[in-house]
């Protein structure tokens, strides 16, 4: 493929004006990141990062043109061998819709970003902030590997999307190989949203005179395959792109792996790619049934605010996904049923934790309230009350105040987690807001020369 240049892209344009008020949002900020990895030369990849906006979760001030707010996004790509940076980025995504009643005030907006990466493995830390209240932030660390590909047959990465039309118009932001490409970074599909799944994707090195068989696959969220099909294809050229579609109205609600596999003319695998992605189907009757309908029955007396409020503070629990997916579902009953089916996931244990029934999350969360609040903060927005519940009461609490020199800590000790991990907190301020520093629980902070935080 050719070498691509850098670029920005947002499909949206920044409006001006002074500003007389703001619209707060009433739920958390979040934005969805994903990427994709092209052959750029025998010694780069070309990386591009998509990331996902809602301006109905960013803070917006109101102008005389309507109302417009700001979305900073900044990328660190470390080299995990010699620390060195790769990537030091920082870039505004403008949001500009006419009042909350306008259509684009629900409307997924779209940045694309590209750059070329040596070969190497890293460390990508993505950091998005809303920018006219800087507390409301979302961050992702991704580790990426940058193996270009020469010689033998290669493939990029999959980049699910929510179109992929011909086109000649090189000037179009997502121009790509002939094609406009619109990427997916909420990676989700469903007749509620994106029918159908666009995929695209590129093969490098191949034989002009071979023909290939290229299967598209469809796998639950544990990997067993549940659709499949096959293509033939003579791709006539040395590097091709490989473009389709796929249904994803008839699946139900979940996690599944899309895959592609390309096999020789002698049907022996040659490369595969895969990518996660998120199927919201409420009118296809899911399989789950006892505990979803039982859970869904302790619901139904909530409105669709209070269940708004439930999924806010069960998001320690939540993958970047589901919190976008649930941003999207504005229906009571959408929304019932998204949190019935989501608390019977974590009752059978949840993203490494082990299993948390509802009644026992929400009464962590309400003892945290009472215990943990800090400044203007609930409690069960800070380190110590995301501890308190995820990890439950801890089995002893060292504290230490300021009168034994240093800064207020706590140090909270687990002795039947991964035989025995600690938690350390200090109040940074004075004022009572205790912030996680160090911990040897796996997954965690950690910072083993924490005590030098304590001056």
């Amino acid at each position: 493929m050719k070498l691509r240049s850098l670029m920005m892209v947002c499909i949206l344009a920044v409006c001006v004006g002074s500003a007389q008020e703001k619209i707060l949002p009433t739920s958390s900020f979040v934005v969805n990141f994903d990427y994709a990895r092209f052959k750029n030369d025998d010694s780069s990849q070309y990386v591009e990062m998509y990331i996902a906006c809602f301006p109905h979760l960013v803070t917006l001030e109101r102008t005389a043109a309507g109302l417009k707010g700001l979305v900073a996004i900044g990328l660190r790509l470390t080299n995990k061998e010699t620390g060195a940076l790769a990537l030091n980025n920082r870039s505004l995504i403008p949001i500009e819709v006419k009042d909350t009643s306008d259509a684009a005030y629900r409307t997924t907006l779209i940045a694309q970003m590209g750059y070329a990466v040596p070969a190497g493995s890293y460390e990508l830390h993505v950091t998005a902030i809303d920018s006219l209240a800087t507390s409301r932030r979302d961050t992702f660390t991704v580790s990426l590997d940058v193996v270009p590909t020469a010689g033998t047959i290669g493939i990029s990465d999959v980049e699910l999307c929510t179109n992929i039309t011909r086109s000649a118009n090189k000037s179009d932001p997502f121009y790509k190989n002939s094609h406009e490409v619109v990427p997916n970074p909420t990676l989700l599909f469903g007749a509620a949203n994106y029918p159908v799944i666009f995929h695209y994707l590129e093969l490098y090195n191949l034989n002009k005179e071979e023909t290939y068989t290229v299967k598209t696959i469809l796998a639950d969220g544990a990997g067993k395959p549940i659709q499949e099909s096959t293509r033939r294809r003579k791709y006539g050229v040395e590097n091709a792109v490989d473009v389709g579609t796929t249904n994803a109205t008839k699946l139900t609600s979940g996690k599944y792996l899309f895959r592609i596999v390309v096999l020789s003319s002698s049907a022996e695998p040659l490369v595969r790619t895969e990518k996660e992605f998120y199927a919201y189907n409420p009118q296809v009757a899911t399989e789950v049934v006892s505990d979803a309908t039982m859970t869904e029955t302790e619901l139904s007396g909530l409105t669709s605010e209070e269940l708004a409020q439930e999924f806010e503070t069960a998001r320690y629990l939540a993958t970047q996904q589901e919190l976008a997916t649930f941003a999207k579902i504005t229906s009571l009953e959408g929304r019932r049923e998204f949190l019935a089916k989501f608390w019977s996931e974590a009752a059978k244990g949840k993203l490494g934790f082990g299993p948390m029934e509802r009644r026992d999350y929400i009464a962590r969360v309400k003892r945290a309230n009472e215990r943990y609040r800090a400044l203007s903060r609930e409690g069960w927005r800070t380190d110590r009350g995301r501890v308190y519940i995820l990890y439950a009461e801890p089995d002893e609490i060292d504290r230490r105040p300021s009168s034994e020199g240093g800064k207020p800590h706590e140090i909270w000790s687990y002795y039947r987690i991964e035989n025995g991990v600690v938690f350390v907190f200090i109040d940074r301020t004075g004022f009572g807001d205790y912030v996680l520093v160090h911990s040897t629980k796996r997954g965690e902070l950690r910072d083993d020369n924490w005590e030098r935080l304590l001056q």
